[in-house]
């Protein structure tokens, strides 16, 4: 994990689920714990619960006493207690829901990202117009007023997909209805929204597949689905948006059960060489023609 994620609450409670499951591994009592680093059992709780932050030092006496000697895994954690930068999204932090701003911060540690939107074209997809357009049909007035800045929240969200350095593994499922001009949209905006697709297609990080309109039944169907995975030792969650802001799953069988359901998905859409011949003819407006 990079240091400009660190502040942020969901990763110092993933770092203190991280902690709390080598310490349960190793069969040992919070005080036996805390005793380690000469803390009260109440700090590393509030530690282990992603209240309080921990020191590099701090982490590496932890895992020697929990007896983790995986390189790997004391990399990550150690690596996970700097904080010397500061996140972009913080700027928007009084237009970000926390579960928002969770999200992102997850999204820049994550290697590779799996989602689903039925109806919808995937946000971090999403051109500004296409975006602008969708965020000001909220019924919300809040949301309507904050649309310009919430545009812009979702256009650097693009920005992991084309890092230079490890850019996040993108695999969405589009549906051919979201391929279709919206209600009162204009034809352009459509149309340079189909063209990004394909621009953003060509990467080599980035795979996209259209679910037909003819698809049979499938897992997703019921509900909109992002997976999320990350290196090891992270565990992978799932989120899911919701009209008051999202939730996130990390129990393995939740996070087992949406990677099946989003794997069945991916298989049911058309494979992505047909799945842009499918944008073109949107884009071109023959969307009739297959």
């Amino acid at each position: 994990m990079t240091s400009a994620q660190t502040s942020t609450p969901v990763m110092r409670r993933r770092l203190g689920g991280m902690l709390r499951h080598y310490r349960n591994e190793a069969a040992m009592t919070l005080a036996q714990a805390a005793s380690c680093v000469g803390w009260e059992s109440t700090r590393l709780s509030r530690v282990e619960t992603g209240q309080y932050q921990i020191k590099e030092q701090e982490i590496s006496t932890l895992l020697a006493a929990y007896a983790v000697s995986d390189p790997e895994v004391t990399g990550e954690l150690t690596r996970a207690a700097e904080s010397s930068v500061r996140a972009w999204w913080v700027a928007y932090s009084d237009i970000l829901p926390r579960a928002y701003a969770d999200s992102i911060a997850l999204e820049n540690e994550a290697t590779q990202i799996r989602a689903y939107f039925p109806q919808l074209i995937t946000a971090m997809l999403q051109t500004p117009a296409y975006a602008h357009a969708i965020i000001s049909s909220s019924p919300r007035a809040e949301t309507q007023k904050d649309a310009d800045a919430l545009v812009q929240v979702r256009q650097a969200r693009k920005a992991v997909l084309t890092r230079a350095t490890g850019p996040v593994a993108l695999r969405t499922v589009i549906d051919e209805s979201a391929l279709h001009p919206r209600s009162g949209s204009t034809s352009d905006v459509m149309r340079d929204q189909l063209l990004s697709l394909l621009d953003m297609s060509e990467r080599g990080n980035v795979s996209i597949r259209v679910m037909p309109l003819d698809a049979p039944v499938h897992s997703g169907l019921t509900s909109n689905m992002t997976v999320m995975d990350f290196r090891h030792p992270w565990p992978s969650l799932v989120t899911i948006d919701h009209i008051r802001g999202g939730v996130f799953l990390d129990q393995p069988a939740d996070v087992s059960a949406f990677s099946e359901a989003f794997d069945a998905v991916y298989d049911a859409a058309l494979p992505v060489d047909d799945s842009r011949e499918v944008i073109k003819k949107y884009m071109k407006g023959n969307s009739h023609d297959r």
